[in-house]
């Protein structure tokens, strides 16, 4: 295995344990203040989708766009779990493992978004080629 592809694998494992370590944190929190396991299901989903994006756009990860993206869809992201699991719904308590199917989903969808966001934003090799 090539050095460079273990240092990638090595940094999605510190990833994955981070976001573990944060989601177990604010599952502790959030227990403290509301019905336990209310908020389980969220912070599964939750990080479940951005873990996946962090995974699935591991070569754009050097990218300032893709840290904007992300962490502009996390901020969303967790408005809309507040809203649908503390404002619409606020006597449901979902089973964690129902909402991976829907993360996994949503964090495809969110790489698709960022791929054409890239695509529309990077000057065009034409343009390029016009000022040389």
């Amino acid at each position: 295995m090539s050095r460079k592809l273990k240092e990638r694998i090595v940094s999605d494992d510190v990833l994955g344990w981070v976001g573990i370590a944060l989601g177990l944190v604010v599952i502790i929190i959030l227990d403290k203040r509301s019905p336990p396991h209310k908020w389980h299901a969220a912070v599964m989903w939750t990080f479940c989708t951005f873990f996946g994006l962090l995974i699935f756009g591991r070569k754009k990860r050097s990218s300032g766009l893709f840290w904007i993206f992300w962490v502009a869809c996390l901020a969303l992201h967790a408005f809309a779990m507040w809203l649908l699991f503390g404002e619409l719904l606020p006597r449901l308590i979902l089973g964690t493992l129902y909402v991976v199917p829907i993360a996994f989903v949503e964090s495809i969808f969110l790489f698709a978004i960022l791929s054409r966001l890239e695509r529309v934003l990077a000057p065009s090799h034409s343009d390029h080629a016009a000022q040389e």
